[in-house]
């Protein structure tokens, strides 16, 4: 019976954790604009350019311009 109640505690403490991390996760969910991605410019910068969300058309070779620029949009 005992180990019984052992196993039981433990579900129990394993499933407050997975709903303390889904709870956190849900607290999270805003989506950082702020952040380029690696677009196709046309082959006009040989490794690719680093984009922003907000404004796709204007791209650059260095990621941190990118994000300065971005971060100052936001």
């Amino acid at each position: 019976m005992k180990s019984s109640h052992a196993s039981l505690i433990c579900i129990l403490l394993l499933s407050l954790f997975a709903l303390h991390q889904c709870v956190r996760i849900g607290r999270s969910n805003k989506v950082d604009m702020s952040a380029c991605y690696l677009g196709d410019c046309n082959n006009a910068f040989a490794s690719g350019c680093y984009c922003c969300p907000k404004t796709p058309a204007l791209c650059w070779a260095e990621k941190q311009y990118c994000t300065t620029y971005c971060q100052s949009q936001s």
